[in-house]
């Protein structure tokens, strides 16, 4: 029987911080592109709002953009949200984005949207989820602050939470608890996993 890969939070986030810093530029261009195809072979509904994450480069994220001008093409009405973070209450908003809108870094060097329009939670389709690792259950590890699973619990039961991750599940993330909000989907490099 194959050993099982379970791992605590921590210990996970360490890994794959390792794993993306020495991954090269050529090779996350390859990984986003089969990320990309992978997300174009989801069956999904028709999405008329959907929050994304600004990828933060020196962190070497995956390339959101593509992700979200596929979905753009497919229905160019879409009402594009990014996540703002409010520090003093703990919380995010989905702040919505037009073409020409401004961005700015926070003080964790994420880039938020500067405009005031909000689409509240419980009206978005889709949230594309930014995460460091996640389990065969589709528990995912963050950066540890807890802003998107307070988020994702306003969000309403058919709202797709979709992780993006350019490396595979491990088997269980052993110190997950309640406040965890687990994901729909997790899309690879090498496979859609379905949760």
């Amino acid at each position: 029987m194959p050993q099982q890969n379970k791992m605590l939070k921590k210990e996970a986030r360490k890994i794959i911080k390792k794993k993306k810093e020495e991954a090269s530029a050529t090779e996350q261009m390859k990984w986003d592109d089969l990320i990309l195809i992978h997300f174009q072979s989801i069956e999904l509904p028709f999405l008329s709002s959907v929050m994304s994450f600004y990828s933060i480069e020196n962190m070497n994220e995956i390339n959101s953009f593509i992700i979200t001008d596929y979905l753009h093409f497919k229905n160019p009405s879409l009402q594009l949200a990014y996540p703002r973070m409010n520090t003093e209450t703990i919380s995010m908003d989905a702040v919505l984005t037009f073409p020409d809108s401004a961005f700015e870094e926070n003080e964790f060097g994420i880039t938020e949207p500067v405009g005031n329009e909000k689409i509240p939670a419980h009206e978005l389709d889709l949230v594309l989820v930014p995460l460091l690792a996640f389990d065969k259950k589709g528990s995912r590890v963050g950066y540890g602050k807890g802003y998107y699973d307070r988020f994702l619990k306003k969000c309403n039961d058919n709202c797709l939470k979709i992780g993006l991750s350019y490396f595979d599940a491990v088997d269980e993330i052993e110190d997950t608890d309640e406040f965890d909000v687990p994901l729909d989907l997790c899309v690879t490099p090498q496979q859609v996993y379905v949760f």
